[in-house]
């Protein structure tokens, strides 16, 4: 029997995402189909107190947040701090989408499967710097 792969997105890829009009979601949906797209409560709280700020951030947030919404995610009821949770939820089939470096590099010193969404859109595999 298979497991089911879960593929975590952090709340800075969603951001980062959204910031360049691209929908994380959707991209994620359509090149992992079939798998499971995991949220933390965290998350969502993380891009509520961002949604709150004036500015760009704040917009984005607040778009994030709609969209969200619309979807119909597995989202764990986990309100710790995020990188913590990502940290210590990961198992080896599971892949986490983050444009955050230094939580690659400790996914990837545990063996987890690690991508990072660029600015056209793609997702590519997230290279630790030397």
């Amino acid at each position: 029997m298979e497991l089911e792969r879960r593929i975590i997105i952090d709340t800075s890829s969603i951001l980062f995402g959204f910031a360049y009009k691209k929908d994380i979601f959707q991209i994620v949906e359509d090149k992992f189909y079939g798998g499971k797209i995991a949220i933390s409560t965290g998350i969502i709280s993380e891009l509520t107190g961002i949604s709150h700020k004036k500015g760009k951030n704040g917009a984005i947030a607040r778009f994030a947040l709609l969209v969200l919404k619309s979807k119909k995610l597995k989202v764990y009821n986990i309100n710790t701090n995020v990188d913590n949770w990502i940290l210590r939820s990961s198992k080896k089939n599971d892949i986490v989408v983050t444009n955050d470096t230094e939580l690659s590099m400790r996914l990837r010193f545990k063996g987890i499967s690690v991508l990072k969404l660029t600015k056209n859109g793609t997702l590519r595999l997230f290279l630790n710097p030397i």
